[in-house]
This record gives structure tokens, C-alpha cells and sequence, in this order.
């Protein structure tokens, strides 16, 4: 596959002295959308504020409802990923959450997130997935 996409962040400096920016497959920049969705809260971004998710809403709280915290994390990410990721159709989103008690440079992590986004790419008609796992409270990332 061609690597039709730039790779972001953006290198200001590249481009200030016209080095070639590198570029990725669409496959990569998928990925890294719904990455910065994840780690993005809502309001955020000042340009749109509609990018982001809730996870951030609840990375301090204790949960008590695991079963609708999960809902709730699917539906925002799904409605995100559907208005600013076209490239992907079909999209259907599974998350898991875990308890576990692990050490992190002194710091006590309890809920592990495994996030699983698949899709199908608009463009090429491939499947297309995604998985990511971090922590919240505070949200880490291994």
C-alpha cells in the first residue's frame, strides 16, 4: 500500500527548513485518528470541540458501574470516530475493563481498558483493526 498520508505530529522544523515530510499508509493514519480520539477529552481541541471521548470523564472517578461505563465509553467513541474518521466504515467498537492492582513509578493503577475498533477502510474495502490498552486514574499507557 502506498503511503499516501502524513505522519502526524507534524514537524514544524522539517517543514520551516522543506525537509520531506514522512508519510504513512492509510492504514497507520486510521490508527493514529482514533489514537488521538482516545486520548483526547472533549473541548480539548479548540478548533472542534467534538473530538475527543468521555474517558477522560471518568479517569479519577471510581466506577461502580462497569457495565455502563463501558456503554457510554462505545457510544462516544463511536460517535467520534464515525463524524472524524471517514475512512472508516462499519465501525464497531468493543471495550473491555479489567481490575488490577500493578505499581507504575509508585503510583496505584486499578481499571485497565482494552480498547478494540473494527472497520472496514472506505477507500481499499479491507477490513481494518485496532487495539489499544491503557489505564486510567491516572491515565497511563504501557
Amino acid at each position: 500500500m502506498t503511503s499516501d498520508y502524513y505522519y502526524f505530529p507534524l514537524k514544524p522544523g522539517d517543514l520551516i527548513q522543506k525537509k520531506e515530510h514522512p508519510r504513512i499508509s492509510l492504514r497507520d493514519s486510521v490508527s493514529r485518528v482514533i489514537h488521538l480520539i482516545t486520548i483526547t477529552h472533549f473541548g480539548e481541541y479548540k478548533h472542534d470541540e467534538s473530538l475527543g471521548c468521555e474517558i477522560w470523564d471518568f479517569d479519577f472517578d471510581n466506577i461502580v458501574n462497569y457495565q455502563l461505563f463501558k456503554e457510554q465509553i462505545k457510544k462516544s467513541l463511536l460517535q467520534t470516530i464515525e463524524k472524524h474518521e471517514p475512512r472508516l466504515s462499519q465501525t464497531r467498537i468493543d471495550v473491555q475493563i479489567q481490575q488490577v492492582e500493578i505499581r507504575i513509578k509508585n503510583r496505584r493503577t486499578k481499571s485497565q481498558i482494552t480498547l478494540k475498533v473494527d472497520g472496514v477502510l472506505t477507500k481499499t474495502n479491507e477490513p481494518y483493526s485496532y487495539s489499544e490498552n491503557f489505564f486510567i486514574g491516572p491515565l497511563s499507557y504501557y
